[in-house]
């Protein structure tokens, strides 16, 4: 049997002496050099002109091919300092017959690769020399013989006298090196993923499915972290998106679409895409016709029992992030939920699983490199459990149909479909909490234009983020008080917020010369969004004060109305806390028992800070919170014994809807004694109500 033909790859930075051992070993073997930089001069007429990767790739390409049909042994003289690039060669490259690689990693110091490069005609940015040699530093995708290379071997030319000399040392027992080499890894026994290149394209399309399930970008967040990969979005298949992302991220020589097929199918028979725990034996892949090409080394994977192991290890972790059980170590715990699976730990092997997870789970992106392992091994989107996954499709379902909320409803499409793939969700399943409020606008019935269709609303959420001015309308037919403002509104939207009976948009007025603007709320029903400024975005910043001040007012006031005026709002949102309460007005009012058992039980109606409530009653035993405000004499003999007294807003006490059908619900159950402008209210309400009464049974006698 004839020798495999020998070709050379050379390895290192910018000015490490690659051309000069290039051509050395050139003359002591009788080999072609093909240097990137010699086609780049052809093909632009200057080697320092980048021009186009794929260009000068097919030409490289191309002459290598060539030379090898014609069995001239070949070395590649460029950096290669990155493994993508190395694997495009050595692995993901068809050529016209098997090639024994030998791979030459330059390790010249740092120093002395600077100091070259000043020396020479043709200089390359300092600040590529340092990125190009910190990449071929990194400790786990440096080069390595598992890549394919027959034989890697490192060699500095700045320790050498006579740099002939060393090379010839160097081939000279290259014969016996490869031989043991290949010896030891002839226990090995191989699969379908036993090559670096298909090994390290299925975890890349693992990790890259586990971070964003089905390639997806259904949502504006998801689709913005998309479309920083490839902009446009990819079309085609679920292999042939993956192949596009996989190019940008990672490298070309993993954005195979057909062989990312075959991987999806294999994933998908061994269970991975499932979201039920699957306990079946992992089957590895049988080993092909193309593992021949590989005359190189193999990694550690290469062999079926530690790649059986591995992948056993990363499907759990997928279908059961977090899985973990306290006072049990995380590894033991581990091999006790895989030991009846073939193929996977068993009793003991806890530092073997440890060296699997810092050899593949966290180099290929399935866990943070601090993260803390005490916290589990959960892998990108797959955070909960199938239970977990069931109550939150239940919170979007309640959100989206009883709350109406117009962006949980496209939410709850999605999740509802992917839910019921993975077989989380039954036709049948009943719900253990539900919502009895429920927002009175039905959302089949809402005008298409109105904030309230969730097509308008994800373009204002849009807006939202993006810190964007919006031009709003007001319909005109729409409910409102006497004194409501109708027209258009210019603001800046700060948030959505839920109301007791429906979606309201929190804003800010484009204060014109000012800072800040008035804070407001109206409801989306009522309001059409006719532009987006984009033109017009502010700082982020400026849209964090605004929500922190209406965070502020929605607390001090328990309500979303905050009156009309900007100063009494800035007031009322200062850092001092007694200047704030000097904004503030006490109602002060008297309760029937009744009424004060259900004000005792809501104390979040305010703040605490801003309620003071009544003692017990003499010889009263009810159970007092430790923090509750309980600090007024209480009226023994009275028929309304328990004082309440509550800070709050001017405009609350004199204008607001909510608050008033709030303390005014409670009928005679409550007497109001200040302000004497809001007691007269709540006589007259309550004196024209009884009139009306009066009347109709005076009538109808």
């Amino acid at each position: 049997m004839s020798k495999p033909l020998r070709c050379h790859l050379l390895i290192g930075p910018p000015a490490s002496g690659k051309s000069t051992i290039a051509n050395l070993l050139a003359i002591e073997l009788g080999a072609r050099v093909l240097s990137t930089d010699l086609i780049r001069e052809e093909l632009y007429g200057d080697p320092f002109i980048q021009g186009h990767w794929p260009e000068i790739a097919e030409a490289l390409h191309g002459r290598l091919k060539a030379s090898v049909a014609e069995g001239q042994a070949v070395i590649v003289d460029a950096t290669h300092a990155k493994r993508p690039w190395r694997l495009a060669i050595l692995q993901a490259l068809a050529l016209p017959q098997p090639v024994e690689w030998i791979g030459w990693w330059l390790t010249t110091p740092i120093d002395t690769c600077l100091e070259w490069n000043r020396g020479r005609h043709r200089k390359v940015p300092e600040a590529v020399i340092h990125q190009f040699t910190a990449a071929l530093a990194d400790p786990v995708f440096a080069p390595d013989r598992s890549e394919g290379f027959s034989a890697l071997i490192d060699f500095d030319p700045s320790l050498q006298s006579d740099l002939t000399a060393g090379l010839r040392d160097c081939l000279k027992g290259l014969e016996k090196r490869i031989a043991a080499a290949r010896n030891r890894e002839k226990v090995k026994e191989r699969h379908g993923y036993s090559r670096l290149l298909d090994l390290e394209r299925l975890l890349y399309l693992l990790q890259l499915m586990s971070r964003y399930p089905g390639l997806s970008a259904k949502d504006p967040a998801t689709g913005e972290e998309l479309e920083t990969i490839c902009n446009p979005l990819p079309e085609g298949d679920l292999a042939q998106r993956a192949g596009v992302y996989l190019s940008r991220l990672r490298g070309e020589c993993y954005g195979d679409a057909e062989a990312l097929a075959r991987d999806l199918q294999w994933l998908e028979a061994q269970g991975f895409f499932q979201v039920a725990p699957v306990t079946t034996a992992i089957e590895a892949p049988a080993a092909g016709a193309g593992l021949d090409s590989n005359l190189g080394g193999w990694p550690a994977l290469a062999d079926s029992t530690v790649f059986l192991r591995v992948m056993t290890l990363l499907r759990h972790l997928l279908q059961t992030p977090f899985d973990q059980q306290k006072g049990t170590p995380l590894p033991s715990h581990l091999i006790s939920q895989l030991q009846a699976i073939p193929g996977g730990y068993v009793a003991g092997e806890s530092a073997t699983l440890r060296k699997d997870i810092e050899r593949v789970l966290t180099p290929y992106g399935f866990r943070s490199r601090n993260d803390n392992v005490r916290h589990g091994y959960a892998l990108g989107a797959a955070v909960l459990s199938a239970p977990r996954l069931r109550e939150i499709h239940n919170v979007v379902a309640q959100s989206a149909r009883r709350l109406g909320d117009p962006t949980a409803q496209d939410l709850l499409a999605e999740l509802d479909e992917r839910l019921r793939w993975g077989g989380v969700l039954a036709d049948d399943d009943v719900p253990v909490r539900v919502f009895a409020n429920r927002s009175i606008v039905h959302p089949d019935l809402v005008r298409p234009d109105s904030l309230a269709n969730p097509q308008q609303a994800e373009k204002l959420e849009e807006a939202i983020a993006a810190n964007q001015r919006v031009l709003l309308e007001r319909f005109s037919q729409a409910a409102q008080f006497d004194d409501s403002a109708t027209g258009e509104l210019r603001v800046w939207p700060l948030q959505l917020v839920f109301h007791n009976i429906g979606w309201y948009l929190a804003y800010e007025e484009d204060g014109v010369g000012r800072e800040c603007g008035l804070i407001g709320t109206e409801r989306l029903d009522r309001l059409a969004l006719r532009k987006v400024d984009t033109g017009f975005a502010r700082l982020a910043t400026a849209r964090r004060q605004g929500v922190q001040r209406l965070t502020r007012l929605m607390e001090m006031g328990g309500g979303i109305y905050f009156g009309d005026s900007l100063e009494a709002q800035l007031a009322l949102c200062v850092a001092d806390p007694v200047l704030a309460r000097a904004q503030l007005v006490t109602v002060r009012f008297l309760c029937k028992p009744w009424v004060y058992r259900f004000l005792r039980e809501g104390l979040q109606r305010y703040p605490l800070e801003q309620m003071r409530l009544s003692r017990p009653l003499p010889g009263e035993h009810w159970r007092q919170p430790a923090a509750a405000p309980l600090v007024l004499d209480p009226l023994p003999k009275a028929e309304h014994p328990y004082p309440v007294e509550l800070d709050l807003p001017r405009w609350t006490v004199e204008r607001d809807v909510d608050f008033r059908r709030w303390l005014f619900g409670y009928g005679d159950g409550i007497k109001i004694e200040s302000p004497a402008a809001l007691a007269e209210e709540h006589a007259n309400k309550s004196n024209a109500v009884a009139a009306l009464y009066l009347l109709h049974k005076a009538m109808g006698s």
